[in-house]
């Protein structure tokens, strides 16, 4: 090395240049091919991408080659921002060499990025900042970087000359996409002036964590889809922006709004699929960005984890917290924030009620409760989180309930009928305890005085009927005075109440709503416990009414799937909706396909389709069922 002779043209770096251009513009004014001709010269052997150069022989050839200090070119490098992106412990020294990992994380290796109109203005020189990976976008002309010619999709060289042109020779300068969101440049003008001039990246941390945080929260914007697009959307990015330019850009969001910004990212994010295949717990659903904050709270930056927390406690309702996590395993106000968060578990809030772990699910399933329930594992198990303000008030309630009994004698109806309306919902927010079920004081004076401002009923009483006399009539249809009291309450049956009588025992209804209520009671009904045969029969093929011994046959057959109770068959309406779904006959399969009964029976016997019950089979089949995916397949072959 002591051999090296100066070079006969030595340039002189310009502000912001890399290493890698200022060993270009040596190259081309000694009239080089490449710049490998200009390296061989040094005798030593150089790493691939030379804007990583740290201290060593090859630097030390090339500070003798351009007659330059070596700490100058190593400004040249990716280690003049070392200060600003090392990471160390809060009142340890900062670092003045970057390490692999820092290098990999913020900044690009395998590829060139340049900005058109930048090497337009002479003198032509590559910006260091531009293989900063937060940076896809040129502040200074609100363009995009190009990392390959658009005409012809040729990456750009690192060994090239002329980067105002690609490989074979497309001008570069003519294809520029400029960005005008501004809410999006200043973002990143702010993230520019960190790294170049040592700004604050954000007045809550020092540069070196902000960027590090900064970095975590693209990693985890990067395996967000959904959340790219919306940015996409958002600001109008080209697609010539890569999905990780796109994750920098929304982590610089998030850091200019903080935290609002993230949190909107965080809802998201724990959305996205983990590599657990189970639907629960935070680190399912964070992946490892809650313990990313726990690294840097360690070190002494705790904004990002305080953020985290609130949003957790706050937000979160997919999982517990407790010191298992992360966050929340040091300190007793750590403690204290997830005991006195907005949602409970299961237990706790069966605890404060007095009340089973199953009986917290139902009430949350009836609307009593507010809370979100999710399966856990596979084995039937589940997990929920319960409002606490909802808890505290079903408490407040439960404190002055009274009992079935108590109910059914301030409303005059008996105990069964009590329970009618709790399963169906008029009494909603009763509780089953261990002593029984219990009703708000609240619910029942409310049923109480909906009855006491009903309109006395007249001495001609030819256009109402007593419930008594409702029942009687309708009962088979599923009329029951507990269905009565609840089209009373809904509005729908006009009702007088018998001026003699304190209770609902005394209600009248309208015998002309009560004709049209009739059908709507008898569809709940049979929704709630099964279609008869009879009945079904008419309705299960529309504009096709059958006899209801074929769909005993049907039964028979295992194509519609029904419930023996005593000698009367049901069907449920969950059923019926399958064999819709699955099974057609004869005739939509003859509209479907656009032909007649004796094409039909020509392509049954050749084969072309087979029904799975018809009276070749099944001997008195009183008509044929063919599958849906049978018709729809010799659809596509008839199309084809």
């Amino acid at each position: 090395m002591s051999d090296l002779q100066l070079l006969p043209a030595r340039e002189r770096a310009q502000p912001g240049e890399s290493l890698r251009s200022l060993i270009r513009r040596h190259a081309l004014a000694m009239g080089y091919d490449r710049t490998s001709q200009l390296l061989s010269v040094a005798g030593v052997s150089f790493p691939p991408h030379l804007d990583h150069l740290s201290r060593g022989p090859p630097l030390n050839a090339l500070s003798i080659l351009f007659d330059q200090d070596g700490d100058q070119l190593l400004d040249l490098t990716v280690h003049h921002f070392a200060q600003r992106l090392m990471l160390v412990p809060l009142g340890e020294t900062h670092l003045d060499v970057c390490d692999s990992k820092t290098t990999l994380r913020f900044f690009t290796s395998a590829t060139t990025h340049v900005c058109p109109l930048c090497l337009a203005e002479p003198p032509a020189f590559e910006r260091l900042l531009w293989s900063f990976r937060g940076l896809p976008i040129c502040t200074r002309h609100g363009c995009v970087l190009i990392e390959a010619c658009p005409y012809c999709s040729e990456r750009l060289r690192a060994n090239q000359l002329d980067m105002a042109r690609c490989h074979r020779g497309c001008d570069l300068i003519s294809s520029v996409h400029r960005i005008k969101n501004g809410e999006m440049l200043s973002a990143l003008g702010n993230l520019e002036m960190a790294v170049l001039q040592n700004r604050p990246l954000t007045s809550e941390l020092p540069n070196a964590a902000g960027f590090w945080w900064l970095e975590r929260l693209a990693s985890a914007a990067i395996r967000t889809p959904t959340w790219l697009s919306r940015v996409r959307e958002t600001h109008e990015l080209p697609a010539s922006i890569s999905d990780e330019g796109v994750a920098w850009i929304s982590a610089s969001l998030m850091l200019q709004s903080w935290p609002t910004e993230m949190n909107r990212f965080l809802d998201v994010f724990q959305t996205v699929a983990k590599r657990s295949t189970l639907s629960t717990g935070v680190g399912r659903s964070f992946g490892l960005l809650l313990r990313d904050a726990q690294h840097l709270e360690k070190f002494g930056f705790s904004v990002p984890a305080h953020a985290l927390r609130e949003y957790l406690t706050t937000h979160f309702t997919l999982g517990h917290l407790n010191r298992k996590v992360h966050l929340f395993r040091d300190g007793r106000a750590r403690h204290a924030g997830f005991q006195n968060r907005p949602w409970l578990t299961l237990t706790e809030a069966g605890k404060r009620l007095h009340l089973r772990h199953g009986a917290i699910a139902e009430l949350v399933n009836r609307g009593v409760l507010e809370g979100q329930l999710h399966p856990a594992g596979q084995r039937g198990r589940s997990i929920g989180l319960i409002s606490r303000d909802s808890v505290d008030r079903l408490a407040r309630e439960q404190k002055t309930a009274i009992c079935a009994n108590d109910t059914a004698k301030r409303l005059g109806i008996s105990r069964h009928r009590i329970l009618e309306l709790i399963h169906l919902g008029v009494l909603r927010n009763a509780v089953r305890t261990k002593a029984g079920w219990t009703v708000p004081c609240e619910e029942v004076e409310r049923l109480a005085t909906l009855y006491r401002q009903l309109p006395a009923v007249s001495s001609d009483r030819r256009a109402w009927t007593s419930t008594r006399d409702a029942t009687r009539a309708y009962g088979q249809q599923g009329l029951t005075l507990v269905r009565i009291i609840a089209a009373v309450q809904a509005g729908q049956l006009a009702a007088r109440r018998d001026p003699k009588q304190p209770t609902w025992r005394g209600l009248f209804v309208s015998r002309a709503d009560l004709r049209p209520l009739i059908p709507q009671v008898r569809e709940a009904l049979d929704q709630q416990s099964g279609y008869p045969l009879n009945r079904l029969a008419k309705t299960l093929i529309p504009g096709r009414p059958l006899k209801d011994v074929v769909l005993r046959k049907w039964i028979e057959a295992g194509l519609l799937i029904g419930t023996k109770r005593g000698r009367v068959w049901r069907v449920m309406n969950d059923e019926v909706e399958q064999f819709r779904a699955t099974y057609c006959l004869a005739d939509e399969l003859q509209t479907t396909l656009g032909i007649v009964s004796t094409t039909l029976n020509r392509w049954i016997n050749a084969g072309r389709i087979q029904p799975v019950y018809a009276r070749r089979t099944h001997p008195g089949a009183g008509a044929s069922v063919f599958r849906r995916v049978d018709v729809e397949a010799l659809r596509r072959e008839i199309a084809a």
